[in-house]
C-alpha cells in the first residue's frame, strides 16, 4: 500500500526531536460491543479508527473516555450496568464484570497501566497498576501527565464540533475558564465578593449608628438636666397631694363612724318587729296550707272531670262511626230492595214472554195450516191455458214419462231443496239469535258505560273532597305555623319595645343631672342666633369616628368638652357679656384666632398596636382645625387597654398623654386618673343622640307591627273551622268510597255479562257461517240437478211444446206456477216466523231470573241484620254515655262546693297578708334605712378604698397610726424588678392597675388606721359638706397647677440613666466601627487577590489561545492558491472581568470578508471550530488527542488539510506544537484521511459472536509517494 505525502511535509518531518508520553494499548473485557478480552493496539503517533457503520468504532472512543474517568452519562449509558456487554435483553440478566486498561507510556519511558472495573453488581472501581484507589486520586494521577478530566481536553465527541461552531460568546468564555482553571476560582471569588459586600454595609451601618448615637447623647444631656429639675418638683406634688388624700379620708371616716352608729339603733327597732311578723306569717301559713288541701281535692275532681271528657270524646267518634255505618246499611238496604224489585219484574216479565211466544207459535202453525188447505184448492181451480184432451192426454203422458226419466234427478233435487231449507232455517235462527245477542250486549255495555260515568263522577267527587280536604289540612297547618310564628313574633317585637324602652329609660336617667345643661344648650341656641360668630360647643362640632372612642374622647375633652368655639376674642368678650346678663353659670370660650395650638407629629401615628392620635379619631370641619386640636392635645394618644396605655407612657424614652377607652389617662408627669363617673357617660351620651333617635323610631315600629299582628283568639276560631271542615270532608270520603264499591262491583258484573254475551255471540258466528256455507253448496249442487231435469224434460216435451206453441214445458207451466211460486213464499214467512219464535222461547226458558231475585233478597235479610246490631250498639252506647255524663255531673257539684271552701279560705289569708303588708311596710322602712345607710357606709368605705387606690397608684406613702396592725409594705407599690420576664413584668402591671384582683391590699385599705395627727387644724374643723368642697377645690386647684407646671416640664425620667448608657454605648459604637473598618479592609485585599489570580489564570489561557486561533487556522484553511490562509481571532467583551463577560470568536475564511459564524457554510464552520478546539487543546495540552468523526461535514480538499494538519501535529513537525509531538487517534471513515496515518485500527462485526472484533495494521512499513 502506497500513501501519499506532500514534499513540504516531508520537510517538516525532519524537525521530529522530542517524543512526549503516549497511548500504547487497551484492553477490554466485555465493554459494550467488546464480548471478552480483547487487545487494541498498539496505537502510533498517529492512529486512525476505521470500520464500517454500527461496527463498534465510537464503542472503542467510550473505552477510551471510559477508563479515561467519564461518567456513564456522556458514554450513551444511564448506570454502569449499561456499559457491560449484552447480546440482548435477556442476556442483560447475566451477570458479568467489565473492565477497560488503559497502557500509557510516560515521557521517561515507564507504562502506566489505569484500568476502571465494573462489578457483577454494576458498582464501579478506579486502579492504577493494579492497585484500587479513589476517583480524587484518579483523577490527580490523570492531571499528572496534563490528562483533565473536568475540561476533558483529550476528548473531542462526534457533536462537539458543532457545539463548538453554536457556542454563544457567554458559553465560549465558560469553556476557557474551564480549559485554564479559572473555573476553579469562581466558588472563591463569589464568597469573597460577598463578604466584601457584607463588610462594607456593615461599615457603613457601624458608622451611621455611630453619627445617631452622638446626636441621641447631646439630646439625652439636656434631657438629663430636665429630668433632674423635674424630681425635685415631684417631691413637693407629692407631699401636696398626700395632704389632700389625708384629707379626704379624715372626713370620710368621721361620716362612716356616724352612720354606723345609726345602723345600730334602727337594727335593734327591726328585730322588735320581726318578732311580731313571724307570728302572722305562721298563722298565715295554717291557712294557706288548708287552703292547699281544699285546691288539692278541686284539682283531682277536675282531673275526673277531665278524664271523664276525654272519655266521652273517646267514645263520640265510635258514635259518630255507628252513625255513618247505619246510613249506609240503610242505603245499601234501599238499594238491595231496589234491585229485588227489579228482578221481581224481571221474572214476571220473562214468564210473560215465554207465555205470549208459546202462544204466537200456535197462531203461526195454525194458520200455515189454513193456508196449505187454501192454495191447495186454488191450484185445482187454476188453469189459465185451455187444452184439448188429446193434449192433456199427450200432456200427462210425457209427464209421467219425464217424471220417470227425471224421477231419482227430482229425489235428489228435492232431498236438495229440503235440505236446503233447513240451512237456511238454521242460518236465519243463528242469525236472529246473533242480532239479539248484540242487542244485548249494545243494551249492557250502554249500562256499564252509564255505571262507569257515574263511578267517573264519583271519583271526581272523592278527588275533589281529597285536595279539599288537602287544602283543609295544608289551611289547619298553616293557620298552626302563622300562629306559631305570630306568638314567637309577638313575644319578639314584646321584648323588643322592653328592650328599647330599657335603653331610651336609661337614657332619661339623666335627665335632671343634664337641666343645667338644658339651659346652656338654649343660651348657646340664642347666642348662635343674636351673635355672629359663634359655632357651638366642642362636643357639637366633631364627630367620633367609632363608638367605641366616645369614653376616651370625653376624658381627653375634660372641660374643653363643653367649651365653645367663636370666631374671635371679640365675639368671646361679647358671649361673656350675654352670660352675665341672662345670669346663666360661666362657660370656656375657645376664639380661633387666640388659640394656639402645634401640628400633631407624624411620628405618632406610626407608634403600633392600637395607638391612634385623639385628632385622629375624630371628624370636624377644618376651619376648628386649631380649637379641635387644643382641646384635644396635638400629642395625646388614644389605646385599648390600660396595659398598653402604661406601655406607651414608661415604655419609652419620651412621654406621652395616653387614655384607653374605659376613660383612664396618664398624663406625661405619670399622673393616673380614672373609674366610673355618671357625668362624663353623660356627656359621652352626646355622641349618641343619633342613635337615641334610631331607638325611638325602632320601638313605633315595633309598636306598629305588633299592633298589625293577628290576634290569637282570630287563629282559635279559624282552626275551629278548619277542624269542622276536614271532619265533613271525612265523612264524605267514606261515603264515596262506599258508593264507587258498589259502583265497581255492579260494572263488574255487567262486564261479566257482557263477556259471556260475547263468548255466546263468538261460538254463534262460526256456526253461522257454516250453515251459510252449507246452503251455498246445496243451493249450488239443486241447480246443477235442475239443469239436468230441464233438459230432459225438454227432450220429453218437444213435440208437445211445439204443438200448444210455447218454447218449452216451463214457460206453459209458469204462467200456472206463479201461484206455486207465491204459495213457496207464504211457505217460508211461516217457516221464519216459527224459527224466530222457538229462538226467543228457548232464550228466554235459558234464562237464570231466580239466581238474582235470591242473592236480593239475601242481601236485603244481611242488610237488616246490620241494622238491627248497629242500633243495639247505639243503645249501649247511649246508655254508657248518660251513665258517665250523671256521675260528671256529681264530680262538678263537688268540685264547685270546694272552690267555694277555698275562696272562704282565700279570704281569710287575704285579710292576714294585708295585716302583714302593713308590717312589711313598717319592716320595710326600717330595712331601707338601714340599707340606705349601710350603702352609704359601704359606698364611704369604697371610696376610702379607691382615694387609697389611688394614692397607692401614684406612691403616695400615707401616715399609719401607732395601733395599725396591718402590714407596712402592703399599700405601697412594689418596686419594678429588672430580672423580670416579659410576661411576668406584664402580669406585675396588671395587679399594680386592677384592684379588683388584688383583694388583700383592698381589703387592707377598709381595714387601714391612718394618723392624721399632722393634718392642719383648718382642714379637720370642716363640718359642714361647703366647707370640706370648698377646701377641697383649693387643694385640688393646687395639686392641678403644680401638675400643670410638672407637665409643662415634660421630662424624660428615664434620661439620667439613658445617658451614661449612651455613653458607653458611643464608646462600644467606636470600637465596633474600627473593628468593621479593618475587616473590611481585609476582605478587600482577599478579594482582590482572588480575581487577580483568577484574571491571571484566565487571562494566561485566553492569550494563549488568542495567539494560537490565527497560526492554526492559516494552516488548515492554506493551499496553494491560498497560501496565506484564513484568518481567525478571539475578542473580549470586557477586559475588565473578563471570565464574567464573554469571548467572541471570528473567522474569515480565505477571500471571503469577514462574516459572523452563523453565516459561514458548514464545512468553513467545521474548520473554523476545529481551528478553536486545536487552538484550545494547544494551552496546557494533553499527551494523546482523540477525536471522532471530525471530518463527516468536509470536502475532500479540506479533509486531506486537516488530516496533513494532524499529522503534523501528531509528530511535533507544525509551528504550533514548538516541536513537541501529541499522539492522535482518530475515527474516520474516509481513505483520503486514514492513509495519511501512521496505523490503522480496524473494527469490524463477528456475526457468529455478535460482538466486535479488532484489526491492526501498521502503515509504516510502507513507503509514501512524495508530492512535488
Amino acid at each position: 500500500m502506497a500513501r501519499s505525502r506532500s514534499k513540504s511535509a516531508e520537510q517538516n518531518n525532519t524537525a521530529v526531536a522530542v517524543r512526549g508520553g503516549m497511548i500504547s494499548r487497551i484492553e477490554c473485557d466485555n465493554f459494550k460491543s467488546y464480548k471478552g478480552h480483547q487487545v487494541i493496539g498498539p496505537f502510533k503517533q498517529f492512529t486512525s479508527i476505521i470500520g464500517p457503520n454500527g461496527s463498534g468504532k465510537s464503542n472503542l472512543m467510550d473505552a477510551i473516555s471510559f477508563v479515561l474517568g467519564v461518567q456513564s452519562a456522556q458514554l450513551r449509558g444511564t448506570v454502569l450496568r449499561d456499559l457491560v456487554y449484552a447480546f440482548d435483553l435477556a442476556d442483560r440478566e447475566e451477570s458479568r464484570t467489565a473492565y477497560v486498561k488503559l497502557f500509557y507510556d510516560a515521557e521517561d519511558g515507564t507504562e502506566i497501566c489505569f484500568s476502571r472495573h465494573i462489578d457483577a453488581s454494576g458498582a464501579g472501581q478506579y486502579k492504577i497498576d493494579g492497585k484500587a484507589c479513589t476517583a480524587e486520586a484518579y483523577s490527580e494521577r490523570l492531571k499528572e501527565h496534563g490528562i483533565l478530566i473536568k475540561a476533558r481536553n483529550f476528548l473531542v465527541f462526534q457533536g462537539d464540533i458543532e457545539s463548538v461552531a453554536s457556542k454563544s460568546p457567554k458559553e465560549l468564555c465558560a469553556l476557557i475558564e474551564q480549559v485554564s482553571g479559572s473555573a476553579d476560582l469562581k466558588k472563591d471569588y463569589d464568597e469573597a465578593l460577598k463578604s466584601r459586600k457584607e463588610c462594607e454595609e456593615e461599615q457603613l451601618a457601624s458608622l451611621q449608628r455611630r453619627k445617631a448615637t452622638t446626636n441621641l447623647r447631646k439630646q439625652m444631656k439636656e434631657q438629663k438636666e430636665e429630668a433632674e429639675k423635674h424630681i425635685r418638683m415631684q417631691q413637693e406634688l407629692t407631699k401636696l397631694k398626700t395632704e389632700h388624700v389625708m384629707f379626704k379620708l379624715y372626713h370620710i371616716d368621721h361620716e362612716a363612724e356616724r352612720h354606723t352608729e345609726e345602723i345600730e339603733e334602727a337594727k335593734e327597732a327591726l328585730k322588735e318587729h320581726e318578732d311580731r311578723l313571724n307570728a302572722l306569717k305562721k298563722e298565715e301559713e295554717e291557712k294557706r296550707q288548708l287552703k292547699a288541701g281544699h285546691s288539692k281535692r278541686v284539682m283531682m275532681l277536675e282531673r275526673k272531670i277531665a278524664k271523664a271528657k276525654e272519655d266521652a270524646d273517646k267514645r263520640n267518634p265510635a258514635a259518630v262511626k255507628n252513625r255513618e255505618e247505619t246510613l249506609r246499611a240503610k242505603k245499601k238496604l234501599e238499594l238491595a230492595q231496589k234491585m229485588l224489585e227489579r228482578h221481581s219484574a224481571d221474572a214476571e216479565q220473562s214468564a210473560t214472554d215465554i207465555a205470549r211466544l208459546e202462544r204466537d207459535l200456535k197462531n203461526v202453525a195454525a194458520a200455515e195450516e189454513i193456508f196449505e188447505n187454501d192454495f191447495q184448492a186454488e191450484l185445482k181451480k187454476g188453469d189459465k191455458k185451455q187444452l184439448g184432451a188429446a193434449q192433456v192426454e199427450d200432456y200427462n203422458r210425457k209427464k209421467e214419462e219425464a217424471g220417470a226419466k227425471t224421477f231419482k234427478l227430482r229425489q235428489e233435487r228435492d232431498g236438495l231443496a229440503a235440505a236446503a231449507q233447513a240451512d237456511e232455517d238454521v242460518r236465519k235462527r243463528l242469525e236472529a239469535k246473533r242480532d239479539e245477542l248484540t242487542q244485548r250486549v249494545d243494551f249492557l255495555n250502554e249500562q256499564k258505560q252509564g255505571e262507569l260515568r257515574r263511578m267517573a263522577d264519583l271519583e271526581k267527587g272523592r278527588d275533589e273532597a281529597k285536595a279539599e280536604l288537602d287544602e283543609a289540612r295544608a289551611k289547619d297547618k298553616g293557620l298552626a305555623d302563622e300562629k306559631r310564628k305570630s306568638r314567637a313574633k309577638q313575644e319578639h317585637l314584646t321584648n323588643k319595645i322592653e328592650e328599647i324602652s330599657g335603653k331610651l329609660r336609661e337614657a332619661k336617667a339623666d335627665r335632671k343631672e343634664s337641666e343645667r345643661e338644658v339651659r346652656a344648650q338654649e343660651a348657646i341656641v340664642a347666642m348662635r342666633r343674636l351673635l355672629p360668630g359663634v359655632y357651638g360647643r366642642v362636643t357639637d362640632l366633631l364627630k367620633v369616628t367609632q363608638r367605641k372612642y366616645n369614653l376616651a374622647v370625653i376624658t381627653v375633652l375634660g372641660r374643653d368638652a363643653d367649651a365653645i368655639v367663636v370666631e374671635d376674642a371679640a365675639v368671646a368678650k361679647e358671649c361673656v357679656q350675654y352670660l352675665k346678663e341672662q345670669r346663666v353659670a360661666p362657660m370656656t370660650f375657645l376664639p380661633l384666632d387666640g388659640v394656639k395650638a402645634y401640628e400633631p407629629d407624624e411620628g405618632l401615628r406610626h407608634l403600633g398596636g392600637s395607638a391612634k392620635l385623639a385628632v385622629d379619631v375624630c371628624n370636624f370641619d377644618s376651619k376648628f382645625k386649631v380649637a379641635m386640636i387644643y382641646a384635644l392635645g396635638s400629642d395625646t394618644i388614644v389605646c385599648d387597654t390600660h396595659e398598653e396605655a402604661k406601655r406607651l407612657t414608661f415604655g419609652g424614652e419620651r412621654r406621652f398623654k395616653v387614655v384607653s377607652l374605659d376613660g383612664t389617662m396618664i398624663r406625661k408627669s405619670g399622673e393616673m386618673t380614672g373609674g366610673t363617673s355618671g357625668s362624663l357617660e353623660a356627656k359621652a351620651s352626646r355622641f349618641d343622640a343619633e342613635e337615641v333617635a334610631t331607638l325611638r323610631a325602632d320601638r313605633q315600629a315595633a309598636e306598629e307591627s305588633l299592633a298589625r299582628l293577628k290576634p290569637v283568639a282570630t287563629f282559635a276560631m279559624e282552626e275551629q273551622e278548619a277542624q269542622a271542615r276536614m271532619t265533613r270532608l271525612e265523612r264524605d270520603l267514606q261515603y264515596a268510597a262506599a258508593d264507587i264499591k258498589v259502583c265497581a262491583e255492579k260494572i263488574g258484573k255487567l262486564s261479566k255479562d257482557v263477556e259471556v254475551m260475547e263468548r255466546e255471540i263468538t261460538s254463534t258466528v262460526p256456526e253461522l257461517e257454516k250453515a251459510t256455507a252449507e246452503l251455498e253448496k246445496t243451493v249450488k249442487a239443486a241447480r246443477v240437478l235442475e239443469k239436468k231435469i230441464h233438459a230432459i224434460e225438454d227432450e220429453v216435451y218437444a213435440e208437445f211444446s211445439k204443438s200448444v206453441g210455447v218454447k218449452n214445458i216451463r214457460e206453459y207451466e209458469e204462467n200456472n206456477l206463479a201461484t206455486l211460486q207465491r204459495g213457496a213464499e207464504e211457505r217460508a214467512k211461516f217457516a221464519q216466523q216459527k224459527a224466530k219464535l222457538t229462538e226467543q222461547l228457548n232464550y228466554e226458558r235459558s234464562r237464570d231470573v231466580a239466581g238474582p231475585r235470591a242473592k236480593a233478597q239475601s242481601d236485603i235479610t244481611r242488610h237488616e241484620e246490620d241494622l238491627a246490631r248497629l242500633a243495639s250498639e247505639a243503645e249501649k252506647a247511649k246508655a254508657e254515655a248518660d251513665a258517665a255524663r250523671n256521675e260528671t255531673e256529681g264530680w262538678v257539684k263537688d268540685a264547685a262546693a270546694a272552690k267555694e271552701e277555698m275562696r272562704a279560705v282565700e279570704t281569710e289569708i287575704n285579710e292576714l297578708r294585708s295585716r302583714n303588708k302593713g308590717a312589711n311596710t313598717d319592716e320595710a322602712k326600717l330595712q331601707r334605712v338601714v340599707s340606705n345607710k349601710t350603702a352609704q357606709v359601704e359606698s364611704l368605705r369604697e371610696n376610702r378604698a379607691d382615694i387609697i387606690a389611688a394614692a397607692r397608684m401614684e406612691r403616695l406613702k400615707l401616715p399609719r397610726a401607732d395601733d395599725d396592725e396591718e402590714d407596712e409594705d402592703i399599700l405601697a407599690l412594689p418596686a419594678p424588678v429588672p430580672t423580670l420576664e416579659a410576661e411576668q413584668l406584664e402580669e406585675a402591671e396588671a395587679m399594680e392597675v386592677d384592684a379588683e384582683t388584688t383583694g388583700g391590699w383592698r381589703a387592707a385599705a377598709f381595714r387601714v388606721k391612718l394618723d392624721y395627727e399632722n393634718l392642719p387644724d383648718r382642714l379637720k374643723n370642716a363640718p359642714r359638706p361647703s366647707d370640706r368642697e370648698r377646701l377641697d377645690h383649693e387643694l385640688r386647684d393646687a395639686v392641678e397647677e403644680m401638675a400643670a407646671d410638672l407637665a409643662r416640664l415634660e421630662p424624660n425620667m428615664k434620661a439620667i440613666e439613658q445617658y451614661e448608657g449612651l455613653k458607653e454605648k458611643e464608646a462600644e459604637q467606636v470600637e465596633a466601627l474600627e473593628d468593621s473598618r479593618r475587616r473590611t479592609k481585609e476582605a478587600a485585599e482577599a478579594f482582590d487577590a482572588i480575581m487577580q489570580e483568577r484574571e491571571s489564570t484566565f487571562m494566561a489561557a485566553f492569550e494563549h489561545i488568542s495567539g494560537a486561533i490565527d497560526r492554526v487556522y492559516k494552516e488548515l484553511t492554506s493551499s496553494r492558491i491560498h497560501p496565506m490562509g484564513g484568518t481567525a481571532y478571539l475578542n473580549l467583551e470586557d477586559t475588565q472581568e473578563p471570565y464574567n463577560s464573554g469571548v467572541r470568536f471570528s473567522a474569515m475564511p480565505p477571500t471571503k470578508r469577514f462574516r459572523d459564524m452563523d453565516q459561514l457554510s458548514g464545512g468553513e464552520k467545521t474548520m473554523a471550530a476545529l481551528a478553536l478546539i486545536f487552538a484550545i487543546h494547544s494551552y496546557r495540552s494533553s499527551p494523546f488527542f482523540i477525536l471522532d468523526e471530525v471530518d463527516a461535514a468536509l470536502d475532500k480538499t479540506n479533509v486531506e488539510k486537516m488530516a496533513q494538519f494532524i499529522r503534523n501535529r501528531s509528530h511535533g513537525t507544525n509551528p504550533g506544537n514548538e516541536g513537541k509531538p501529541c499522539q492522535s487517534i482518530v475515527i474516520s471513515l474516509k481513505d483520503y484521511f486514514f492513509d495519511k496515518a501512521d496505523s490503522l485500527v480496524g473494527v469490524c462485526r463477528d456475526i457468529d459472536q455478535a460482538c466486535s472484533r479488532v484489526l491492526t495494521f501498521d502503515l509504516e512499513k510502507f513507503p509514501e509517494e512524495i508530492e512535488e
